[in-house]
């Protein structure tokens, strides 16, 4: 897993506190947007889920984790449907694993803008 943070720099214009500023807070929300979908998934609130994954896809295409992106897009999808599938449990645990190992990178690169 790499992160891309060319996309956060853009929209930044390159300003390393502000860049600072929002790994400070994705890496405050994801872990809560993660277990919210979590959540939701598991009591079957599809609508809550497909809120959940909307709000965290900014964020993941934001440092570019590019695979993360794909599976909240994919659950917001699911979500929005308003029906159950199968597909949304393995999802999350995918989304999950996925976030386990984001974290920790972007606390690594916050590093870069002390």
């Amino acid at each position: 897993m790499k992160l891309d943070l060319s996309y956060l720099e853009d929209i930044t214009t390159g300003d390393s506190e502000m860049m600072l500023e929002m790994l400070n807070l994705f890496i405050e929300d994801i872990p809560v947007q993660v277990s919210n979908i979590e959540e939701f998934a598991n009591s079957k609130s599809m609508a809550k889920l497909g809120a959940e994954a909307h709000k965290l896809k900014p964020t993941t295409q934001y440092v570019g984790l590019s695979r993360m992106f794909e599976l909240v897009k994919e659950l917001e999808m699911i979500g929005k449907s308003e029906t159950y599938s199968e597909k949304i449990i393995p999802l999350v645990n995918e989304l999950k694993e996925e976030a386990s190992r984001a974290v920790p990178l972007l606390m690594e690169k916050k590093e870069d803008f002390k």
